[in-house]
């Protein structure tokens, strides 16, 4: 962000009180105010804020301040504060020597002595012109490092200097008068620092620069006594007087500059009190923060949007590209290759450290467009450093070149368009210019470096430039295979020490300096051994402040780069202190994205270490407390040129412009890992905002030398005044709404790249993952364009700390990414649907999901979850790069989580739960691997040649080859098995009847069986070895003794598959090929006992087995699974597949409750419950064919494809098997009035009746045959359903059904608002109203009615009968009102009004629209349609008010008939609406409709835009108010009076959703906690029917009316 930056220029004598009260007061208010309303930064440097004068600024480095501020500032720059004291005159640094012998001259003629001035200033020619330059207190230059023979003390410079003043004061008014010295020059000798900088700020620059400065004035009138005021002050207040009279209002008049005045009059006798000081204080505090705030505002309504270089690289060009001082050799090589036409090969630039190819680099950048300035060039540089990385690299490279990779983040997938870009651009484009400096740079966290990105050849117009460092040879070499052909490399040779030492001399010359003879023949000497231009730039720096008389010898001038730059921060830390130089130095190399200059002082000032070095003396210590700006100022300052400024994040942030500068910082001052995870906390803290808003934070004295006394206490609590750090920046209330609505807030970008970083650098993992489970956190990075970044920081946050849960997270919020990318704001709804639902399974996500809505975060409209459905599992989907040419063949997994894949081209790969992308072996770019296996989290490979390769994914290590005998004999063999326990793994070779035991990963023993091994089992502590073979026998072996204990043999002869050691229970059960069970009694192991058998009857072979910890056996065949009691050894229970399917494979949960099984030809993985044999869940395998199944540990499950590995958590497939749902197509939803609970049915025999608050299945209704229809009373204390022709009455709170009546031959019953009566519809009989209660019988209603409906008062039955509109009674049953068209045309819909209930609205089929006044049979209002295609009677509905009805439903457009201004609308919706999806909420205000996206995704991941989306709008202005992704398909929903949507499901689950409206009052409060899931153990009750019917109604025949 850009930054005010404002020089305060005062008298520090009288503007004590001043300034403190701004400091504490009013900057960090305005600061406040720049960063949450602009976005901009706001800092005040105050020259005098330091306690001691001794510590403030001489005058060139105090208008050096004051010119950066006036550069660097957006706006204002300058504040100005004149009171009643002008201030003593500034001592000259400098004056020129034929200057300083007049001076002199007329010293003695004046009759004055001249040692003083000759003590104070030594002449040194070194200066330019020579010149006496002024020494410091202590005897030195003022430029630090140079000695000089003075005995003047400290102690005595203040006695000095007044004298001083006064002889210059003199001597120069006399030679004014004698004319030896203009009135000009002689200013120098007379302003005091506050008339330099006025003038400084207001003289000499543009004309726009006078309106950024203010200046106020403040006059105290007092009674002068009579003896006036002091001769030796009457020179000050004339110049005061000239100053505040003449030219400050003479700017005013002449350029409108910013001069307020203030006048005190004041008492002769009391004087200006401290009370009239601090009310006038207030005043001036409160004037200057609403004339700054103008003034910023102003400044940023000016300035123009600029595009954000968040990565700073095109300022890092500018900046790199002007140190290109010295010509090269080299520039002419690049010079023609980018003019060349042929140039098929990259340019590879080779150099030693600090041989300059950057800067190199970035002039040839930067001269590109003018070498091929007939060409308009597309240039595009990199500069590699700590914070890129090889995806982030490639990434933004494709983005920039080809807008259609913004999406792609896959690493492989980026590595392949790269290429593509490179070698296939198209000849019509301009030329592509791609400029890598230090490729060698990227950080090891991309593993190794694989070069196999760059291609092969480029295309015509694209040139590509690299540069490496010459200390890595194994690139350069690798470089060099890689281009065999090339001869585009090139060695960046030194330079010559001549040019080093004319460059030495030309940077001294632009600060007016030179150094002697004598000093440049050692210079001379040292540029033979060193010319880096690094060195000469450091060298420079300490030549500025030699003298003429210092001496040089042989030991002076230390030699290399990085000696000198420790010598420099020696001098730094003599200069400004070590804490303060160690710790800015620091900060400066730790900050990730480097540091501003207003954040390295708040981070200083939250160092206590630091800031004890600025507590005041005394006991008496601050409750505020900052490190002041002007020392850091200064400090960086003399860090100038080695440390830039350069645009990142939109920030101008402290840059190292060397990378060895860092190196000797991390290796001076950070050499510890403690030191640098301190540095990290502090960083960590700041950028949390954890100190902010007054938060004091103590300051712990322990080993600090603070000045206090012995009685405070240990810890000081102090506020270090450092700013808020929200995620996202908003106003306050009252400007936002002033402001459009993309500009009410912005991402804090600072602290979105940062803070992440350093919590993790500072060990703080716990508090990264509640970071990372922040919405707030999450909507802000998305909001920011940060998708990538946030899934790379889910992804590496799930390792160390909530693996599962931020594993889920990360799979939604990347499934979901197309829609979040152009709509941050959806991330409330996506959550609400996919996440809400597992809140069961991961409570802790639920701050994720139900944070506290602040403003700006979420809409204020929504439509909210109060019911979730159940949504399908989320998976991780773990691609290959490799897959798509070549097919996974093996695989294995882990306990932990992970999977290794065996390409049938010989590559491995590992793919870790959560993680999107998986990686190659770093072995098997040597090695061509042939099978995998795994146990526990022990991985082993075996190659074609023989080799063993181990992996312990448990430990993060890098796979090993391990030690292995008689390799011949296991060429071309795939691995049998692998056993891992205690510290042994035992592995065993299809074909082979040998067992290799390892011990700490070499071979340690062989086992040899009689036959091919086919399982191995052994004990708990690995001792006794059991060894199944191909002949159905088994060797049990005694390890440590090395003996064959006993040998036995299973019936049937066939082949063991599996063997299962039950320790505790002394026997071992032995499972064959043809699915046949054995137990083995092993009490006396060297005498087993065959104790039990069960023979399959089956003839398929086994395709696997499975084994839960309760000692339930899985036998899976194509035909048929068994699930066998390994104690009893009988069969539990059987599954068929489906007819006309196989099973492929079948494996159980943890818990034994579900079968997982994968079938032939079918693109889903099946799960059902064991209880009940009910297939309850389908898991989508990405639409392939899944080949194999792994349990990977308790928690993850994993199905292997072709070309890819899914996985998926086991808990969330038994949260999702558990959840409550039918299984079949909801076809009914129905409500009560009070909304606690709704009531579903899909055509079975249940009825479902759900409690909203809870989330739970309350009951369930049981019919005797199939529920045909269903209805529920007003007051929802009545059910009344019908089933095979019987109505059952329920009472909802006690499930009792009340009445069973049979006879009613009815297939509808309607209730009444108020609850007391039903009327049951037959079509074939009379219709019947009856009390619900008793079950007596009202009265019967012979004619039949079409669409009948119940009158708002409960007095008729409306409906339509041979085209006309019947009212009849409900008391007699007889027709009380006929409502025919005038035109003969036929009634088609009709509708109630609930607001005026003597009111119908009734449509015929010719498009008129009629008002029917039922109690006086009138007609008061008609509306004829255009078209009578307008009207559709399956969808005609009307709003309660009557305001709005819904006429029908084309396409994308619902037509609406606006009864209040009599016109039709037509209402535009976001996709195509299914018919039966609409209709219209409370006093016609919304119409809700769900509909399927017209938005086109191209993303395979993400899913939401192919399912419905529920819609709300309201009618009064057309607006929408919420819209909610729906996770599935809906079969049906209505929406009650309270705007409460209920949702039916296709898969028999229902969602209820609350529509907030705050516009128009409607907003719902959330009662209590989140709804809670349906439990696993949660029973849910059934209600039972009456056994007969109690009531039953006579048949009638149906009379004609």
């Amino acid at each position: 962000m850009a930054c005010v930056q404002v020089y305060l220029c005062s008298n520090p004598e009288e503007s004590v009180v001043e300034r403190r009260l701004l400091r504490q007061r009013v900057f960090p208010r305005l600061r406040e105010y720049c960063r949450c309303t602009h976005g901009v930064e706001f800092r005040v440097i105050d020259p005098y804020e330091a306690a001691d004068p001794q510590n403030w600024p001489a005058e060139k480095e105090r208008l050096q301040i004051l010119e950066d501020c006036r550069k660097n500032s957006l706006g204002p720059f300058f504040v100005g504060f004149v009171g009643e004291q002008y201030g003593d005159a500034n001592l000259p640094e400098q004056i020129e020597a034929s200057e300083f012998q007049c001076v002199l001259q007329v010293c003695q003629r004046m009759g004055l002595k001249t040692d003083i001035l000759e003590r104070c200033y030594q002449r040194d020619e070194n200066a330019i012109p020579p010149s006496f330059c002024m020494l410091n207190p202590t005897g030195n230059f003022d430029q630090p490092g140079v000695q000089a023979n003075n005995p003047s003390e400290e102690n005595n410079w203040c006695k000095v200097l007044p004298e001083v003043r006064r002889i210059l004061h003199d001597v120069v008014n006399q030679c004014v008068q004698e004319g030896t010295m203009t009135h000009d020059k002689a200013q120098k000798y007379l302003r005091s620092a506050l008339e330099n900088d006025i003038h400084y700020a207001y003289e000499n620059h543009s004309i726009e620069d006078i309106p950024r400065c203010i200046c106020y004035v403040h006059k105290i009138t007092i009674p002068l006594k009579p003896n006036g005021v002091p001769l030796e002050q009457q020179t000050q207040l004339h110049r005061l007087s000239q100053l505040r009279d003449h030219f400050l209002p003479s700017l005013v008049a002449s350029h409108k500059a910013l001069v307020y005045c203030t006048t005190t009059k004041c008492n002769r006798f009391q004087g200006y009190t401290p009370e009239k000081r601090l009310n006038f204080a207030v005043g001036l505090s409160e004037q200057l923060h609403t004339d700054l705030k103008r003034l910023i505002d102003r400044a940023v309504s000016k300035e123009r949007a600029v595009t954000v270089d968040e990565s700073g690289q095109k300022s890092l060009c500018h900046i790199f590209s002007s140190l290109y001082r010295i010509e090269r050799a080299e520039v002419e090589h690049v010079k023609s290759y980018l003019r060349g036409k042929n140039t098929i090969f990259p340019f590879i630039l080779n150099g030693g450290p600090c041989s300059g190819k950057t800067v190199l680099l970035a002039h040839c950048a930067s001269q590109a467009s003018v070498w091929l300035k007939d060409l308009d060039p597309e240039i595009i540089v990199y500069f590699i450093d700590v914070n890129n990385s090889l995806r982030q690299l490639l990434k933004d490279f494709c983005e920039r070149v080809d807008s259609s990779s913004t999406s792609v983040n896959n690493i492989f997938e980026l590595r392949e368009n790269f290429k593509r870009l490179m070698t296939s651009r198209s000849p019509s484009k301009n030329p592509l210019v791609l400029i890598i400096d230090g490729l060698d740079q990227l950080p090891k966290t991309d593993v190794q470096l694989d070069l196999t990105f760059l291609p092969e050849s480029l295309a015509s117009n694209v040139k590509l430039l690299i540069s490496i460092t010459a200390n890595r040879p194994a690139i350069l070499a690798t470089l060099k295979m890689f281009y065999p052909d090339s001869t585009l490399f090139y060695e960046l040779q030194p330079v010559e020490s001549k040019s080093c030492s004319q460059l030495l001399t030309t940077r001294l010359q632009e600060s007016n300096r030179k150094i002697t003879s004598g000093q440049q023949m050692f210079v001379n000497q040292a540029f033979k051994k060193c010319s880096v231009l690094l060195y000469m730039e450091l060298l420079q720096r300490q030549a500025i402040h030699w003298n003429s008389g210092f001496e040089i010898t042989e030991n002076t001038l230390v030699q290399e780069v990085h000696n000198n730059i420790v010598l420099m921060f020696d001098r730094l830390e003599r200069k400004h202190g070590k804490a303060l130089v160690s710790k800015v130095l620091s900060y400066l190399t730790m900050a990730r994205y480097g540091i501003s200059a207003v954040e390295l002082t708040d981070v200083l000032s939250c160092d206590d270490e630091v800031l004890a070095s600025f507590l005041p003396p005394g006991d008496d210590l601050p409750l505020i407390l900052r490190v002041p700006e002007v020392f850091v100022e200064s400090l960086l300052s003399d860090l100038k040129g080695f440390l830039v400024l350069s645009n990142i994040l939109g920030t101008q942030t402290l840059f190292w412009v060397s990378r060895h500068f860092p190196l000797v910082i991390c290796k001076r001052y950070l050499c510890l890992e403690e030191t640098c995870q301190k540095i990290n906390h502090v960083l960590s803290d700041y950028f949390s905002g954890f100190w902010a808003n007054g938060t004091a934070k103590p300051l712990i004295n322990k080993g600090m030398e603070i000045p206090t006394a012995s009685d405070v206490p240990q810890n000081i609590y102090i506020d270090r005044q450092v700013p808020s750090q929200p995620w996202i920046f908003s106003p306050p209330f009252y400007i936002s709404t002033a402001m459009s609505p993309s500009t009410r807030t912005y991402p804090n970008l600072r602290k979105l790249y940062r803070l992440s970083f350093h919590l993790l650098k500072s060990g703080r993992i716990e508090e990264l993952g509640n970071q990372m489970i922040s919405q707030e956190y999450l909507q802000a990075m998305l909001q920011a364009e940060l998708a990538d970044e946030l899934f790379l920081w889910l992804e590496r946050t799930s390792q160390l700390v909530f693996p599962r849960e931020l594993q889920l997270l990360h799979i939604i919020l990347r499934s979901s990414a197309c829609l979040l990318r152009n709509k941050p704001a959806y991330l409330p709804t996506v959550l609400q649907a996919k996440l809400l639902p597992f809140l069961s399974v991961f409570p802790t996500l639920e701050e994720c999901v139900n944070s506290a809505r602040s403003k700006g975060m979420i809409p204020q409209n929504e439509v909210y979850t109060v019911l979730p459905p159940i949504p399908s599992v989320p998976y991780t989907h773990c691609t290959l790069q490799e897959s798509t040419a070549s097919q996974i063949m093996q695989s294995a997994g882990s306990q932990g989580g992970t999977v290794v894949v065996v390409l049938d081209n010989g590559a491995a790969w590992v793919c870790n739960g959560g993680i999107f992308e998986g990686f190659k072996f770093t072995k098997s770019s040597n090695l061509q691997f042939r099978s995998v296996s795994s146990s526990e989290n022990i991985f082993l490979l075996s190659t074609h040649c023989g080799k063993l390769v181990l992996l312990d994914a448990g430990v993060s290590a890098q796979p090993k080859e391990i030690q292995t005998q008689h390799r011949e004999n296991r060429e071309n063999a795939n691995l049998g098995g692998v056993l891992v326990s205690s510290d042994k793994i035992f592995v065993w070779w299809r074909g082979q009847n040998i067992v290799s035991v390892f011990v700490d990963r070499e071979e340690h023993t062989q086992l040899h069986c009689a036959y091919e091994i086919t399982c191995v089992s052994c004990s708990e502590d690995a001792d006794i070895i059991y060894c199944g073979q191909n002949e159905s026998s088994v060797t049990i072996f005694d390890l440590p003794n090395g003996k064959l204990l006993a040998t036995f043999t299973c019936p049937k002869d066939i082949p063991l598959i599996e063997m299962i050691h039950s320790e505790g229970d002394g026997m071992i059960t032995c499972v064959d090929q043809a699915g046949n069970v054995f137990a083995w009694n092993l009490e006396i192991i060297t005498e087993p006992v065959l104790i039990g058998e069960n023979h399959c009857t089956t003839k398929d072979q086994v395709l696997n087995t499975d084994h839960s910890g309760d000692n339930i056996l899985l036998i899976c065949k194509k035909q048929q699974i068994q699930l066998i009691d390994i104690h009893q050894i009988n069969v539990l229970d059987h599954f068929n597949p489906p007819r006309g399917k196989t099973f492929k494979q079948a494996i159980m949960d943890q818990n034994s409750r579900f079968i997982l099984a994968l079938l032939c030809n079918c693109p889903f993985l099946l799960v059902w419950k064991c209880s009940s044999g009910q297939c309850v869940l389908s898991l989508d395998t990405a639409n392939c064919q899944a080949s194999k199944l792994l349990k990977c540990g308790a928690n993850n499950l994993a199905a292997i494809t072709g070309a890819s590995v899914l996985m998926w958590d086991m808990d969330l497939i038994t949260a999702s098997a558990l959840g409550p749902k039918s299984g079949k197509r909801v076809k009914m939803v129905a409500v009560g009035s009070n909304g606690e609970s709704c009531y579903s049915a899909d055509g079975s025999e249940l009825v479902w009746k759900w409690a909203i608050s809870s989330g739970k299945v309350e009951a369930r209704f049981l019919h005797q045959g199939h529920v045909e229809s269903m209805s529920v009373s007003g007051d929802g204390n009545y059910l009344v359903s019908i089933a095979t022709g019987d109505i059952h009455v329920w009472d909802t709170k006690s499930g009792e059904n009340i009445h069973r009546i049979s006879g009613s031959q009815a297939y509808k019953v309607l209730i009444t608002p108020k609850g007391n009566c039903g009327v049951a519809l037959s079509e074939i009989s009379p219709s019947r109203v009856w009390k619900l209660q008793s079950g007596h019988m009202i009265c019967s209603i012979h004619p039949l009615l079409r669409n009948a409906a119940i009158s708002p008062e409960s007095t008729f039955l409306l409906g339509l009968n041979s085209g006309n509109l019947l009212a009849v009674s409900l008391w007699s049953g007889n027709v009380s009102k006929c409502f025919s068209c005038s035109n003969r045309s036929d009634v088609v819909a009709f509708h109630s009004l609930h607001g005026h209930p003597d009111y119908v609205i009734v449509a015929s089929a010719s498009g008129t629209v009629y008002s029917w006044r039922l109690t006086e049979d009138t007609i008061c209002h008609q509306f004829k349609l255009p078209d009578s295609s307008l009207c559709q009677p399956e969808i005609f509905s009307l709003s309660s008010d009557g305001g709005y009805a819904i006429l029908s439903i084309s396409e994308s457009t619902i037509n609406i008939l606006d009864f209040s201004n009599s016109k039709l609308c037509s209402l535009r919706t976001e996709g195509p609406v299914q018919q039966p999806y609409v209709t219209v909420g409370v006093s016609g205000q919304y119409v809700v409709y769900i509909c399927f996206s017209s938005l086109v995704c191209h993303n395979i991941s993400c899913d939401l835009h192919e399912k419905p989306m529920l819609v709300v709008i309201r009618l009064t202005d057309g607006e929408t108010v919420g819209r909610f992704y729906l996770c599935k398909n809906p079969s049906t929903f209505t929406v009650s009076e309270d705007l409460f949507v209920y949702v039916g499901y296709e898969d028999g689950s229902v969602g209820v959703y609350a529509v907030i409206d705050t516009k128009m009052g409607k907003s719902w409060k959330k009662d209590g906690q989140s709804p809670t899931l349906l439990s696993p153990l949660d029973e849910q009750l059934i209600w039972s029917p009456l056994v007969n019917p109690n009531l039953t109604w006579d048949e009638m025949p149906l009379q004609l009316f």
